[in-house]
């Protein structure tokens, strides 16, 4: 029998995969000749395909162990539980008496006690959360230094308003300005935190500023008219709504004794930065921080904040149990309730390419329960620096792969997607202020917490925060099942539980300016003196507890400058006892003096009453 010729083809099979080739190679004697092209490819194939068997085989053996450990594992734990639930049974069962005797101090029944080893309401309980532990801070000392995490110490500021929207714009840019060095004088290792505390206050007290007591006379119908004006006046503001601002910074320390020294120099550092903007700013207690936490958790109750350390020593309570509401409840992941109060924590979603420095002033413009609160960490400027050159080498390779594929396609090497140019100029532009324009780079956490009596009040206070936000081309997003997270850093502790961070540079963080306009609402013997131009609140003011009383009225003829004098005059007159002296050379205020039945002195070469200038001293 006579062989076939040798050809292009082993045994002349067709070579259609693989795996034949393989089959072939290890079963069929190789020819004495060299392989062809097209029997080297199989070849190839053939390998790789074994590899790809090998390394599947190699992954499912890895598999295969990986389920029996645990499954081992589980059986042992199960084992371990059997073995405790086992032994607390044993423990559970009473001792069996011997048979005709009954058990020492225990009545018979005719029943049997169950011992199904249900967990009590005790274990249950001890399992639960309270109030107290869900305030995340450990000590509040008398000093207002908090010790918030173990290493982790901070201390709040309150400062107060200046004159920012009614300024004109070069008083503006210098404020900008001066708010800019302010936010770059924190560095990478302090962590601060900006809030806005909008909160509902009792009217009485602004009603007893402005109440006017009788003097028994018979201007007491005109003082009881002139306090119904004020009180009209008073409901068309916002005197009941309390705006505050604080900043609150914090370090880490490995105790307070390294912790202390540091933060009061930063302290000093930003009474004097508020110094150089012209704002009134004081630092905190433990008891003043405390309050603020009192007022944000019970906001529906009436009583008062009460605390002093000596009671903390006396009673053996912690500071928490002075300021924890009655219950949370996180149960709705959208929102959730704090004593009888409903609230909901958001946050801003900053898309716009440009925002104005009037976004905020619209935030707390609003009349209701609102805490705006900003967490703010500088980034280190190398690390900055570094960080964008890197974006920047990004969106370069991007641009080259492009490229690459225009000149592979045919076309135009200079086509490329829009999106790589304007990020590319964007992040040159950022570099290019990060080095050469005093710019630092800030991750910026914003949140709102607003509250309400009601759900669906708090409903339309929310969807009226949200419609604010969109007008400025931004988004306010509720924090789904992170309401507590999101409410704990609403609070002034400087710590910020919410990992949703935006980068923003300092002109960018400064766009947030926290001045509106200066109120003046002064207790005591106040005069009133008209309506804010911004807010609408009462000007009651006490010119005496000034440092400089003295005071001009200046406007255009015609403006109300006489009027406005003789409504002080009689505001003065029907307020306080104090002698009013009118100098009137033209005799425009005669009949204002003889309504109140006053003295008028005639001075005149004419007149009995002159004075002679040899006997002034």
């Amino acid at each position: 029998m006579k062989r076939k010729p040798v050809s292009g083809r082993l045994h002349d099979e067709p070579m259609v995969t693989g795996y034949e080739a393989l089959e072939r190679q290890r079963g069929v004697r190789r020819p004495n000749r060299k392989l062809t092209r097209r029997e080297k490819k199989a070849l190839k194939r053939a390998q790789k395909y074994e590899e790809k068997l090998h390394k599947e085989h190699e992954k499912a053996d890895k598999k295969n162990a990986k389920r029996e450990a645990k499954l081992a594992a589980r059986a042992e734990k199960q084992a371990v539980r059997d073995a405790k639930k086992n032994a607390k049974k044993k423990k559970s069962r009473p001792a069996v008496a011997p048979p005709g005797q009954r058990p020492a101090g225990k009545a018979v029944s005719g029943t049997r006690s169950s011992g199904t080893g249900k967990k009590t309401p005790d274990s249950a309980r001890d399992k639960r959360i309270t109030a107290q532990q869900s305030i995340p801070y450990h000590e509040m000392g008398r000093d207002g230094i908090c010790r918030v995490q173990d290493k982790f110490y901070s201390k709040t500021i309150r400062f107060y308003d200046i004159n920012y929207q009614l300024a004109q714009n070069e008083d503006k840019n210098t404020i900008f300005e001066n708010w800019c060095d302010f936010l770059n004088y924190f560095d990478s290792t302090i962590h601060f935190q900006l809030s806005f505390i909008n909160q509902h206050s009792n009217m009485a007290e602004y009603e007893k500023v402005i109440h006017i007591n009788p003097q028994e006379d018979e201007f007491d119908d005109l003082r009881m008219e002139f306090a119904q004006m004020l009180n009209n006046q008073l409901a068309k503001g916002n005197n009941g709504l309390m705006r505050t601002k604080y900043i609150t910074f914090g370090i880490e320390a490995e105790n307070i004794r390294e912790a202390r020294p540091k933060l009061e120099r930063i302290e000093s550092d930003i009474l004097n930065n508020f110094k150089i903007l012209g704002v009134s700013a004081y630092p905190l207690n433990g008891e003043e921080r405390l309050q603020i936490m009192y007022e944000t958790f019970n906001q529906d109750s009436k009583v008062p904040f009460h605390f002093s350390y000596d009671d903390v020593l006396r009673t053996g309570l912690s500071t928490k149990d002075y300021v924890a509401p009655t219950s949370f409840v996180f149960k709705n992941g959208k929102d959730f309730e704090m004593g009888g109060t409903m609230g909901a924590v958001s946050y801003l979603q900053i898309l716009a390419p440009e925002l104005t420095d009037k976004m905020l002033a619209e935030f707390l413009e609003m009349d209701s329960n609102l805490m705006v609160n900003f967490h703010i960490q500088s980034i280190d400027q190398m690390k900055a620096i570094k960080l964008v050159k890197s974006k920047v080498t990004d969106i370069n390779r991007m641009k080259i792969e492009e490229q690459k594929k225009a000149v592979r396609a045919g076309y135009d090497m200079d086509i490329i997607p829009s999106d790589l140019n304007t990020y590319g100029g964007e992040a040159k532009r950022l570099l290019e202020d990060l080095q050469s324009r005093n710019e630092r780079m800030f991750l910026v956490t914003a949140l709102f917490l607003n509250t309400a009596p009601t759900k669906q009040e708090l409903e339309n206070v929310v969807f009226q925060t949200a419609g604010i936000a969109q007008k400025y081309n931004c988004a306010l997003k509720r924090l789904d099942y992170q309401q507590e997270p999101g409410l704990m850093s609403c609070l002034p502790l400087a710590m910020n539980f919410v990992p949703i961070k935006r980068a923003l540079t300092t002109t960018s963080t400064a766009i947030f300016v926290p001045f509106t306009t200066q109120e003046l609402f002064m207790a005591g013997e106040s005069i009133y003196y008209g309506l804010n131009a911004l807010s609408n609140n009462l000007i009651m003011a006490d010119r005496k507890k000034l440092k400089n009383p003295n005071g001009l009225i200046l406007g255009t003829p015609g403006s109300g400058k006489s009027f406005a004098a003789k409504r002080e005059i009689a505001n003065a007159f029907i307020v306080t006892k104090d002698d009013i002296i009118v100098c009137d050379p033209e005799g425009e205020y005669y009949p204002l003096v003889r309504a109140f039945h006053g003295q008028v002195i005639r001075i005149s070469y004419y007149t009995a009453q002159y004075h002679s200038g040899r006997a002034m001293k």
